[in-house]
């Protein structure tokens, strides 16, 4: 009998450990998703990190240096069923992109700024390039300029009037590195990366041969990441290791920019995109995250879509979210 009880004992203390071990495992590997519906996923060579959509085509940056990988060009007309049309892997590694018409910018962290004419999307080439420091890791375009990040030469602007013969208009630089930026109007907001954190940079571009700075902010610890500027607001994420939180500032007062309201519930927000009163977050660690922010001192987590992935970043066209989700390619996740 005393054996039949320590045999029923030793069964139960089994069944707890294996509970212990077994539920935190469930936590960490089971996809957790809602309000978000996956339409579709395609493979872009092992290492998406970065994309636009333009006139239903995805443009991907994908760092695998093999097929397809590099720049990935993605007809996503029906969302459900996409489809690769070509892709540029040249030399270096491609970091971020951004488009114009019929010509690609690709900010590359080996080869500096190419430019690609992607007309035939199934035969993209190379066109000009801008070397710089030669490693540039973000770019926007805005008419006749491209604005791009070049690590130690600062945040540069060019004229990209004629794309095969592409100048320089001005640089401005930063007190660490240039990695990261987003033009609003004639606002710059610039990343300036130190080793263990990221401060903001506000630049006047609105005469683009003078870029003027009009102010800054720095936290300790904190290594902000992706800002997105929307009229006098600055949402940008802390991709720290000790980060996961959305940061929403006031620069209404270039000069005294202040904190207004704050998400803190993800695990390494990589991107932010803002688009009508809502913030989607690409966070490495726990997927695509929706929050309402039409409270910008409240923000409330109103969907999410986690797939096992590691979210890089992600575009928003009405209410579909495209997300480079690293290993995962490209996901296309409806936001319901």
């Amino acid at each position: 009998m005393e054996k039949r009880k320590r045999n029923i004992l030793i069964i139960i203390i089994a069944l707890i450990v294996s509970v212990s071990i077994i539920t935190p495992l469930i936590f960490i590997f089971v996809p957790f998703s809602f309000g978000t519906l996956k339409l579709s996923q395609i493979y872009t060579g092992g290492m998406a990190t970065d994309v636009v959509v333009s006139n239903e085509i995805a443009y991907v940056i994908d760092e695998a240096d093999q097929s397809p990988g590099g720049l990935v060009i993605i007809n996503v007309s029906q969302n459900t069923n996409p489809h690769i049309l070509g892709s540029y892997l040249g030399a270096g590694v491609p970091w971020a992109v951004d488009v114009a018409g019929n010509i690609a910018y690709v900010a590359n962290y080996f080869e500096g700024l190419e430019v690609i004419n992607v007309t035939d999307p199934s035969n993209p080439f190379k066109i000009d390039q801008y070397l710089g420091s030669r490693c540039c890791t973000d770019v926007q375009v805005d008419g006749t300029l491209a604005y791009v990040a070049d690590w130690s030469r600062g945040f540069v602007i060019l004229n990209i009037s004629n794309p095969t013969n592409i100048e320089v208009i001005s640089r401005y630089e930063m007190s660490g590195s240039c990695v990261q930026f987003h033009v609003y109007n004639d606002i710059a907001c610039v990343l300036d990366h130190y080793g263990s954190y990221t401060g903001l940079v506000i630049l006047d571009i609105s005469n683009p041969s003078h870029p003027l700075e009009i102010g800054s902010y720095y936290l300790p610890n904190v290594d902000y990441w992706n800002p997105f500027i929307v009229e006098n607001l600055i949402y940008v994420g802390n991709h720290a290791l000790n980060g996961g939180g959305l940061h929403i500032l006031d620069m209404n007062n270039p000069l005294d920019i202040s904190q207004v309201g704050f998400y803190h519930g993800g695990g390494s927000i990589f991107a932010v995109f803002i688009e009508n009163e809502r913030a989607f977050l690409a966070d490495y660690e726990k997927g695509l995250i929706v929050l309402d922010i039409s409270d910008t001192s409240n923000p409330l987590k109103v969907a999410q879509f986690f797939d096992g992935g590691h979210a890089h970043d992600v575009y928003i066209e009405e209410n579909i979210a495209y997300v480079a989700d690293e290993e995962d390619g490209l996901e296309i996740v409806q936001i319901l």
